[in-house]
């Protein structure tokens, strides 16, 4: 029987019965009028399916899974000033449909390479535009595209979440704090938090930023995150009305003035245009991706962002090198037992150069404050390069914005290797345009770039491979200033939302480690949350091409153990797999590099027992290098036990974790 209801928007839905299952992906059902069209599209394994309805009320998506709606029917729209909102009385003009089927490459990426298989529809309108369909076996996604001449101004996008239950759980990542009330102004490094959609904040209270991760009572996890963000601002929620159904999406304006505050650390919109861009007539614009999973571990695996990016634009990427960085602010220079005065000085650089190159470690950092008359760059560049061992620079985008070619072509000339730019703060058009900009010059000039203050990623890192970092995470830096923050249950949060939309400038390594009673936020001498163990796991569990040592080299030093282990960590991957986790309690994770296989295990404050499975070991028998919370963690946290030991591929591998604890292992074949 055909279906004709009106939601509670009061627009119509038709045709939206469940869609047998099919082997191209793809269909167009029989519509109910001229002007009322639905178009289904599935993923390869028949799985994952997104609807798009058209009729004279609007245009809507529908996402669903295993026969079920997990994200009702919601109006979707594009607004072009002069040429109203497209998707408002929709007029099919034909459709085409496809199929992807093919590998791709990825030289810096949590996997080396990863299918390229899904099915395409794409629906023309009158009126010169058309939406794009792709469904994927990890998820689904649309976007609009337009083919105008000249330039258009972008009013507004219509871009909701439309719940089928209001008691499904939500874990949400809200604004971290606005300025002046622009709630697009912020750092984008709150926590999570756990709630039923209904209870999301009210009434334009707060900015949800994505991914967003929905959990349904069957096991299904849905991540709402973005693709391809190029020329637009970054896609963004709140609750603009009073249903508890539904969020509404929210751009940030572009920028029309513009103030630089805390000495030229941050640029602060004071006033905005009425429009969100003025970009390309002829254009694709982000897709909006809705990953789907059995399990939020699973959601680990997904390539979906990175796959739908635009390829690299710069060509042969060989240059880029990823690997691990000393860094100097976190342990706030802490140094002893040498002849010299501990600061931003060239000695100190000098001492962290020697201690990287001590341990193959392939950058150091050279943070905020490195430009006073006591840092002689070209001298601790030549002395880098002498022992294998690159300088990155910290720059407040501030100082950067407007000098991108001119900055990149004086520090490469120099010898430095890329550029840390911090403090950017926002995700209006004109930020992105800035981070797609800088990415070009670095690229002219071989140069790597890691990216604070920062939204969250959206396969930029795919279209320039030399973006290898992005912040946009609580992370352990706020441990020098947060006394009641639960950080061991917030990196079992990060592992399966901020870091499902792609790699995360945590800065995991420290080797003072503290239980829930003898914690103290320390800026000069700080410490974590959590054993040492934990940590150390970190490198496995948190995708970063380019991952911090956040600690002093004294301490290091003392621990020739966990430092040759973590120094041995790769930090790119030729396979991911996801072996156990829950949000904000465990998380396993399996990646191999090589012929060598590297588990990572974290939990929260609760003591755990887990079993894991080992198949994808793939047969055999392993060697192990474990490093195991001590008898003892649960009051000194730095107690950890390292073991050798025998893995057999497929037999389950029991995993004990302490509070706050953490196991780690390098596995290869005997």
């Amino acid at each position: 029987m055909k279906r004709n209801t009106r939601n509670r928007y009061g627009w119509s839905l038709r045709g939206c019965g469940r869609i047998p299952s099919i082997a191209v992906g793809c269909l167009l059902l029989a519509s109910l009028s001229a002007s009322a069209e639905t178009y289904a599209l599935q993923s390869p394994d028949g799985r994952n399916v997104i609807r798009l309805s058209t009729d004279v009320d609007g245009l809507a998506v529908e996402v669903l899974r295993d026969g079920k709606s997990r994200l009702s029917p919601a109006r979707i729209g594009l607004t072009l000033e002069g040429k109203g909102e497209l998707g408002a009385s929709p007029r099919p003009i034909d459709s085409k449909r496809g199929t992807r089927d093919a590998l791709i490459q990825t030289p810096i990426y949590k996997k080396s390479r990863i299918a390229d298989n899904g099915n395409e529809l794409v629906v023309r309108f009158e009126g010169g535009w058309r939406v794009e369909l792709h469904a994927r076996n990890d998820g689904v996604a649309y976007r609009f595209a337009t083919e105008y001449e000249g330039q258009v101004k972008v009013l507004d996008e219509r871009a909701p979440l439309v719940f089928p239950d209001t008691n499904l759980t939500a874990y949400v990542g809200y604004n971290y704090g606005s300025y002046k009330g622009d709630l697009h102004q912020n750092s984008w490094e709150s926590i999570y938090q756990k709630m039923p959609v209904s209870q999301i904040a009210k009434r334009r209270e707060r900015l949800v930023y994505l991914p967003l991760l929905l959990e349904y009572a069957d096991g299904t996890h849905l991540c709402v995150t973005e693709s391809d963000l190029l020329d637009y601002p970054g896609w963004n929620l709140w609750r603009d009305a009073d249903a508890e159904d539904r969020l509404d999406s929210c751009f940030a304006r572009f920028p029309v003035a513009e103030t630089c505050v805390r000495e030229r650390v941050n640029f602060r919109v004071t006033e905005r245009k009425p429009w969100l861009v003025e970009t390309a007539g002829t254009r694709t614009y982000p897709w909006r991706v809705f990953l789907l999973a059995d399990s939020a571990a699973k959601l680990v695996e997904a390539d979906a962002v990175y796959a739908l990016a635009t390829s690299s634009r710069i060509g042969d990427a060989a240059w880029v090198k990823p690997g691990k960085v000393s860094w100097e602010w976190w342990n706030a220079c802490n140094l002893s037992h040498v002849p010299f005065k501990a600061g931003i000085n060239d000695a100190t650089y000098r001492h962290f150069i020697d201690f990287a190159s001590e341990n193959r470690i392939e950058y150091i950092i050279l943070d905020g404050g490195w430009q006073n008359p006591d840092v002689h760059l070209p001298e601790l560049v030549a002395y880098g390069k002498e022992r294998n061992v690159g300088l990155i620079l910290w720059f407040s985008w501030a100082d950067m914005l407007g000098r991108e070619e001119e900055s990149c072509a004086q520090y490469a000339k120099i010898g430095a290797k890329g550029f840390k730019i911090d403090f950017i703060d926002r995700d209006d058009a004109l930020a992105v345009n800035f981070i797609t900009r800088m990415a070009k010059a670095a690229a002219t000039h071989h140069l790597v770039l890691d990216y604070h203050g920062m939204f969250k990623p959206t396969g930029l890192s795919r279209t320039y491979p030399n973006i290898l970092n992005y912040e946009g995470v609580h992370g352990l830096e706020c441990v020098k200033w947060e006394n009641k923050t639960d950080f061991p249950a917030n990196d079992c949060l990060l592992v399966f939302t901020r870091m499902v939309a792609g790699p995360m400038d945590y800065t995991p390594g420290a080797m003072l480690n503290a239980n829930k009673e003898s914690f103290r936020a320390l800026r000069r001498r700080p410490m974590s949350q959590g054993t040492r163990c934990h940590q150390m796991a970190l490198y496995t569990l948190f995708e970063a091409p380019l991952q911090m040592l956040c600690d002093s080299p004294v301490f290091y030093r003392r621990e020739r153990e966990c430092t040759e282990f973590i120094a041995r960590v790769p930090t790119v991957w030729d396979e991911t797999v996801a072996l156990s986790g829950t949000p904000g309690i465990h998380a396993a994770i399996a990646r191999r590099k090589g012929d060598a296989w590297y588990i990572g295990v974290i939990g929260n404050w609760d003591a755990q027992n887990l079993t894991l499975d080992t198949s994808f070991l793939g047969g055999g028998s392993w060697k192990a290098e474990v490093f195991s919370d001590g008898a003892n963690a649960v009051r000194e946290a730095t107690d950890y036990i390292r073991t050798e030991r025998e893995i057999e591929s497929g037999k389950p591998l029991v995993v004990t974790l302490q509070p706050g604890g953490g196991w780690t292992a390098r596995l290869t074949r005997r």
